[in-house]
């Protein structure tokens, strides 16, 4: 060390009865707070990652057991093909101009179609995004 540095060091151990050793504690007291902040934080932010994945596991548990029979397999299939064929019944129709005067769905299941056919194919993205979200919004 300097002769300067020894110098200011005995000077403010002699004037300031050990200040230098409470800063000093100060300093290291601080740095062992935020240490063990940053460990909690980890520690936190694993065991959400851990949780997530579970969901995640659980749910495609789920999943597996109703795709593993054919009747549940078809739960969502049986609703969207037949607004799917309808659908494109309506568009070859006008298109190319068929003698097949597709009839307009009944006021309920018209509105339910767009329901259904917004249930089946537009869901994941906005799932995805609001999970997303969510993780961001965990950090």
């Amino acid at each position: 060390m300097s002769l300067l540095f020894k110098g200011a060091v005995w000077a403010l151990n002699k004037l300031g009865g050990g200040v230098l050793d409470r800063v000093l504690g100060f300093f290291e007291t601080q740095a062992k707070s935020e240490n063990e902040a940053l460990r909690i934080r980890a520690t936190v932010t694993s065991e959400e990652i851990r949780a997530e994945l579970d969901s995640r596991r659980a749910a495609r548990d789920i999943v597996l057991a109703e795709q593993g029979w054919w009747v549940t397999a078809m739960i969502r299939p049986a609703f969207a093909w037949p607004i799917v064929i309808w659908s494109g019944a309506i568009v070859a129709d006008s298109l190319f101009h068929f003698d097949w005067n597709v009839a307009a769905l009944p006021e309920p299941l018209n509105e339910w179609a767009g329901w259904i056919v917004g249930a089946y194919f537009l869901t994941r993205p906005f799932e995805k995004a609001i999970r997303g979200a969510n993780t961001r919004r965990a950090r």
